[in-house]
């Protein structure tokens, strides 16, 4: 039988393994997507179709991270978080890298109606641990 991980650090690894998996695909779809698609059909259009195929992505590490780890709802709610700051991390980390940008002008971008539904997707990206896996039951005393 599998136990229910006890404390919130055991979220930390599978939060770290979601961003790294996920992380790895993102970004190169992104570089596809800046250099194939978006000169074809345009930024608003390659973004709008590489967000549901990203959380496609999502969906599947997650559920395969979940797989064998019996998760509370507060420790997967855990790994969500942790794999959403290491991608704000990354993402802030990657504009000033690749486009000069300071933390403000990410922001910024971010505050745009196309930034808004990337923002989104990562949203969801964060959420779904809290919807997959197997809910580990309580304790009984």
């Amino acid at each position: 039988m599998v136990r229910p991980a006890a404390p919130m650090t055991a979220a930390l690894l599978p939060g770290l393994l979601y961003f790294l998996a996920v992380f790895a695909v993102a970004f190169a779809m992104g570089v596809a997507r800046v250099l194939v698609v978006a000169p074809r059909i345009g930024p608003t259009a390659a973004v709008l179709l590489e967000v549901p195929m990203i959380l496609v992505v999502s969906w599947a590490v997650a559920r395969r991270i979940l797989r064998h780890r019996v998760l509370t709802l507060p420790q997967r709610a855990t790994m969500g978080a942790t794999a959403f700051a290491l991608t704000m991390a990354s993402e802030i980390a990657l504009a000033g890298v690749l486009r000069g940008q300071g933390v403000m002008d990410w922001a910024a971008a971010t505050a745009t109606p196309l930034g808004l539904v990337g923002l989104a997707g990562q949203v969801a990206f964060a959420a779904l641990p809290m919807v997959l896996g197997r809910r580990a039951t309580p304790p009984t005393a």
